[in-house]
């Protein structure tokens, strides 16, 4: 079972600085890493759709219209970190709410995930540099290791990407009916 406690825990470790056994502990250890944990999670989530933050729904508009430029607008979930897809590319977001002339919205999107335990591995070991990279200098004095575990996490980063585009299909852009044409005309 991971717990954010054990992802601050491997980032204290990678810097040689004492672990700690709760936020709440009295300690500038521990308010440091309660100070940056949620906005680094947040971040890397903002940075990538790991497939263990996206959420679907269907939305359907409010009965307030906007004053202008679009016909509806939609609530946004409360957990959204980051539109994935909303079935069109015609559409505006402000503060929480969507604009868009659609009568409904299938939207994907990255939610604002906090159990740890659902975290793809690749995540928390992003989390784990980032949250490293960002403590490093207060506790340690040393930028140039905070800049080296940034740079690790970007590079990590990078390969999360690339191992999540071999495992979710490509789109296809075309069927095999579209082809019909082509064989009914050629033979």
């Amino acid at each position: 079972m991971t717990t954010k406690v054990d992802i601050c825990n491997q980032a204290l470790s990678l810097i040689g600085a004492d672990s700690i056994t709760s936020f709440e502990e009295n300690t500038s250890t521990a308010r440091r890493m309660r100070t940056v944990y949620d906005t680094s999670r947040k971040a890397l989530l903002r940075l990538h759709p790991f497939v263990c933050a996206t959420k679907r729904i269907k939305l359907t508009p409010l009965s307030t219209k906007p004053e202008f430029g679009y016909s509806n607008q939609f609530q946004l979930p409360d957990d959204l970190i980051r539109i994935i897809n909303a079935n069109t590319e015609d559409y505006s977001v402000e503060t929480d709410k969507l604009l868009s002339d659609q009568q409904t919205l299938n939207l994907v999107y990255v939610f604002d995930n906090k159990n740890e335990e659902t975290f793809d591995t690749l995540l928390t070991e992003c989390l784990v540099l980032y949250l490293a990279s960002k403590i490093s200098k207060a506790i340690t004095g040393n930028q140039g290791n905070s800049d080296s575990l940034y740079m690790q996490c970007q590079e990590l980063l990078k390969q999360a990407k690339a191992v999540q585009s071999q495992e979710i299909p490509s789109q296809q852009f075309f069927k095999e009916s579209d082809y019909s044409i082509i064989t009914s005309r050629y033979g």
